[in-house]
């Protein structure tokens, strides 16, 4: 009888589906989607802004493919409350360009995570975070300064 109960209990939560699942732990596992923007500018000429860009944002390069179009670096850490609790960011950046003179720039950060908490480090792809913005900000500037945008207007 015990069995039976439990057996339709697992039933019933199995074809209970998705919907029952709160949207934080569905969002957890889905795939996060690049920050996509399009420059009117030659992919060579992103590819070097998007090196600086990183720099200027105090980001380490850890990888630069310019063939492939990808641009990775990480930041520093940065210690959390407890002595082994520590956080860092690594920036994804593919450039790919599908007609001459025009660069899509895909960026992705992810946040490692390491606490006493848990065994291990977690590695989570972000959908919002404030680096989004100033990364594209800091690429932007490289490329006005390469003469390759141009100026932003006066505020």
């Amino acid at each position: 009888m015990r069995f039976l109960t439990l057996a339709t209990l697992a039933l019933a939560f199995f074809f209970s589906g998705c919907d029952t699942v709160s949207s934080r732990i569905s969002e957890r596992f889905e795939t996060v989607p690049p920050k996509t923007r399009t420059y009117q500018v030659d992919q060579k000429a992103v590819f070097e802004a998007a090196q600086t860009a990183m720099r200027r944002i105090d980001f380490q390069l850890t990888r630069t493919a310019r063939a492939q179009g990808i641009v990775e670096g990480l930041s520093r850490i940065v210690a959390g409350n407890a002595l082994s609790d520590a956080r860092q960011h690594t920036i994804e950046v593919h450039l790919r360009s599908e007609e001459a003179g025009i660069t899509y720039v895909d960026v992705l950060v992810h946040e490692q995570q390491e606490s006493a908490d848990f065994a291990g480090a977690t590695n989570i792809a972000l959908r919002e975070h404030g680096l989004y913005a100033s990364y594209f900000a800091a690429l932007e500037q490289a490329l006005r300064e390469m003469g390759a945008l141009p100026a932003a207007p006066a505020k």
